[in-house]
């Protein structure tokens, strides 16, 4: 839905080109919905004419060249300009009066033919307009690194005011790194560390030096909820937590994570997950993340005396929420006692 507004905009406006930084899929054997999509929606903007410039990033990149990439789909279609070939290449583009060199260095298949393309850049002088269109976390700046296996590093020399635009892409929140460049950011949330940002597209005039405008999106809402820390508590009211934690949320298409931290193990067995996840059934992705209360088994050898059997059941039964709870404590203390007494006959 963010891309199709994107190109509802882009239809309305009339935009001279439009450059896609990459990563237009997530993965290189994408859905044939998402597929579908993206060709629905490039199709508009090539029946008004509108240029389309799109590179490949990590993502839709497949490691071994013999795999194909997907971008061959758009090969034929008017106005569409895909860039996956594990090379620098160039566009050159005759817009009313005025001609745009677009420099694109796609995904490549190793850092070092990375490198060997960016040095292969030459700024078309005769161009009244250069634009560098590239995919990759600047170099040797940590906010930008997604820690992906085949990340790629663009060398911050090339980020020169040679270019009277630089478009970047692999970073997923918007970033102005200096005057002429920038990362988009993505459409959509990603991850849950995007959670409190705003997507959207940038809108550039070059005519203008540098002039431009953060155009937001209508995404889903992604929530993150602050982790629960059950350590203390009982399992009637860790799911009660839960419960009220979803019903003040509404899940109705939305991306949703709860988190639930120090649950002591004999309680975590016992949570019935399915229940949770069918509390939040109508949200468009839900996950529950849970983990156990962690022992310091340093302080345990120094200092801590090992309650009895007795005394562990009775502290286990104190959580739980059974109508026969005494009758299962004399019971329990009854087998408990009988057992240790036939152990002393041993």
């Amino acid at each position: 839905d963010a891309f199709s507004q994107f190109v509802d905009y882009a239809v309305k406006t009339k935009p001279d080109l439009v450059l896609h930084a990459g990563d237009l899929f997530d993965s290189v054997r994408p859905t044939n919905r998402a597929i579908t999509v993206a060709i629905q929606q490039i199709l508009r903007l090539s029946q008004e004419n509108i240029p389309f410039i799109v590179i490949s990033g990590n993502h839709e990149t497949p490691k071994l060249k013999e795999t194909g990439n997907i971008f061959t789909i758009f090969e034929h279609l008017n106005h569409v300009y895909p860039i996956y070939n594990n090379r620098y290449e160039t566009v050159l583009l005759q817009i009313k009066d005025e001609s745009v060199c677009i420099h694109a260095i796609p995904q490549c298949q190793s850092p070092k033919d990375f490198e060997v393309n960016f040095k292969k850049i030459t700024i078309d002088k005769q161009a009244d307009f250069n634009l560098l269109l590239a995919h990759g976390a600047v170099a040797g700046i940590k906010e930008f690194k997604m820690n992906e296996f085949n990340e790629l590093f663009v060398p911050v020399n090339t980020l020169t005011e040679d270019f009277d635009y630089i478009a970047l892409g692999h970073y997923h929140l918007y970033t102005k790194i200096q005057q002429n460049a920038f990362y988009a950011g993505s459409i959509e949330h990603l991850s849950f560390t995007e959670a409190d940002a705003q997507k959207g597209f940038l809108e550039l005039d070059l005519g203008k030096k540098h002039t431009h405008r953060f155009i937001p999106l209508q995404t889903r809402v992604m929530v993150d909820v602050p982790p629960l820390d059950c350590s203390a508590l009982r399992i009637d009211q860790i799911i009660q937590e839960v419960k009220e934690t979803i019903h003040a949320i509404d899940p109705k298409e939305k991306i949703i994570r709860i988190r639930l931290e120090n649950i002591p193990a004999h309680i975590h067995r016992g949570i019935d997950y399915h229940q949770i996840r069918d509390l939040a059934k109508t949200a468009v992705h839900f996950e529950i993340k849970s983990t156990t209360l962690k022992t310091d088994q340093t302080s345990l050898r120094e200092g801590y005396a090992m309650k009895s059997l007795a005394d562990e059941f009775e502290k286990f039964l104190a959580t739980q929420e059974y109508p026969e709870k005494t009758m299962l404590l004399d019971l329990g203390l009854q087998y408990i006692q009988h057992h240790e007494e036939e152990e002393k006959k041993l």
